[in-house]
C-alpha cells in the first residue's frame, strides 16, 4: 500500500531527471518537430497520387493521407511502448548509474514504469503533431470516439509494453543482441499496415508474410484505432482486435514479469549490473 502511495511520487522523480536532461538539447526537439512537419507535406503531395482511389476491400485507405498519419503517430507510440526500457536500462548500464537503481527499496514495477515515464510523455507529443499538423494543415479529418481510440492505443502500448520488458531482459544479462528488437521494430513498420493494407500481404506475399501481421499485437491496435477515428465504427464493431489485444495482454504481462525479475537477479548474482 505505501508502494502505491509513493508510485507517483517516485515516476515524478524519473521524469524530472530526464526532463532536465532533455532541456539542455532544445535543438534536437526544434528539430524533430520540424522533421515531422516536413514527413507529413510530403506525405500529403504523395497521397494526391491516388486522389480517387474507391476500391472497396481498403475502406480505411480512402484517404492515404489519414491512413498513413494514424499509422505513423501510432507505430511512434508502439516502438516507445516496446523500448522504453530497453533504452532506459541501456542509458543507465552506460552511466554506471543502474546498480544504484536497482539495489534502493524501489520494486521491479515502478522502476519499469518510471524508467519509461518520460519516454511516453515525448511520444504523447510527437504522435500528436502528426495527426495536428494533418488537420491544421492539410484539413484531414477524423471520426470515431476518440476516447474508445485511446483506449486501444493504451492497450496496445501494454502489450508491447510487456514484450519491451522481455527486450529488457535481454539487455539486462546479455547486454546486446536482443532479437526482440530487430522482429517488432523491422515487423511492426512492414507487417502491421502502417504504410499500406495488410491483405496485400495475402495477395502478393503469399500467406506466410501475411500470417506474419498476424502475430503482431500493432496489427490489432492500429486496426482497431482506424476503424474508429477513420470509419467512424463503435465498440461493438471492433470487438474482434479489442479481445484478441486483452488475451495477449494478459498472457504477457505476467510472463515478462517473471522474466525480467529472474534476469535482474541473475545480474546481481554476476555482479554485471553496470556492464555494456
Amino acid at each position: 500500500m505505501n508502494s502505491l502511495k509513493l508510485l507517483p511520487r517516485r515516476i515524478y522523480a524519473f521524469v524530472v531527471r530526464d526532463f532536465r536532461l532533455f532541456v539542455s538539447y532544445r535543438m534536437q526537439f526544434f528539430l524533430r518537430v520540424v522533421s515531422i512537419l516536413g514527413v507529413v507535406t510530403t506525405l500529403f503531395f504523395i497521397s494526391k497520387i491516388f486522389v480517387g482511389f474507391t476500391d472497396a476491400r481498403f475502406s480505411q485507405w480512402r484517404d492515404p493521407l489519414a491512413a498513413w498519419l494514424t499509422g505513423l503517430a501510432v507505430l511512434n507510440y508502439f516502438m516507445t511502448g516496446f523500448s522504453s526500457l530497453a533504452n532506459a536500462i541501456r542509458q543507465e548500464q552506460m552511466q554506471g548509474t543502474l546498480e544504484s537503481v536497482l539495489l534502493t527499496p524501489i520494486n521491479l514495477p515502478t522502476v519499469i514504469v518510471a524508467s519509461s515515464a518520460w519516454d511516453f510523455v515525448q511520444a504523447t507529443l510527437f504522435s500528436f503533431l502528426y495527426l495536428f499538423f494533418g488537420w491544421f494543415f492539410f484539413n484531414v479529418h477524423y471520426a470515431g470516439s476518440f476516447m474508445l481510440a485511446l483506449v486501444f492505443l493504451i492497450l496496445t502500448t501494454l502489450v508491447l509494453a510487456c514484450l519491451g520488458i522481455l527486450s529488457a531482459s535481454f539487455a539486462m544479462v546479455f547486454k546486446r543482441g536482443d532479437p526482440f528488437g530487430i522482429f517488432l521494430g523491422t515487423g511492426s513498420a512492414l507487417f502491421s499496415g502502417v504504410f499500406f493494407p495488410t491483405q496485400l500481404l495475402t495477395e502478393y506475399a503469399g500467406p506466410r508474410l501475411s500470417s506474419v501481421s498476424k502475430v503482431l499485437p500493432s496489427t490489432y491496435g492500429l486496426d482497431g484505432i482506424r476503424r474508429v477515428l477513420l470509419e467512424g465504427r463503435g465498440f461493438a464493431e471492433v470487438t474482434e482486435p479489442f479481445v484478441t489485444l486483452i488475451i495477449m495482454l494478459g498472457a504477457l504481462l505476467p510472463f515478462s514479469l517473471w522474466v525480467f525479475g529472474r534476469a535482474v537477479r541473475r545480474a546481481k548474482r554476476e555482479g554485471s549490473l553496470i556492464q555494456y
